[in-house]
């Protein structure tokens, strides 16, 4: 325990955190995924809406799902804004994948949100 119990309960404390070698264990596995799913791609293009085309469409969705994860366990503090920015994209695929979902609005409601976001608000 801290000889400052005040500091123990602020926003910084350690305690309850990753530790930096669990998450770096967790960005070298994701790094390690998100190269095997690009290296999935296929070569050759496919008909919209062919067996082909949605596996084009399930690796870009996992590859943008991939990158957010990514970011938010760089351990840097995220903006609310900056993570709204990256969910937006991943809604968008996720609605060519699942079309009778209102995915399409979710992504147009984020979009909305970003309007009126709170400037300089991140996500811990």
């Amino acid at each position: 325990m801290s000889d400052h119990p005040e500091a123990e309960n602020q926003r910084g404390s350690r305690r309850g955190r990753i530790h930096p070698e669990r998450r770096e264990q967790v960005l070298e596995a994701l790094d390690e995924v998100r190269a095997r799913a690009q290296s999935a791609w296929p070569e050759e293009k496919s008909p919209q809406l062919s067996q082909g085309w949605v596996d084009r469409r399930r690796l870009l969705l996992l590859d943008l799902v991939l990158g957010v994860g990514e970011e938010l366990m760089r351990g840097d503090t995220l903006g609310a804004r900056e993570l709204a920015e990256r969910l937006h994209p991943v809604l968008v695929a996720a609605q060519e994948l699942a079309p009778g979902y209102s995915l399409g609005k979710a992504a147009d409601l984020v979009l909305a949100a970003l309007e009126e976001g709170e400037p300089g608000l991140e996500v811990d």
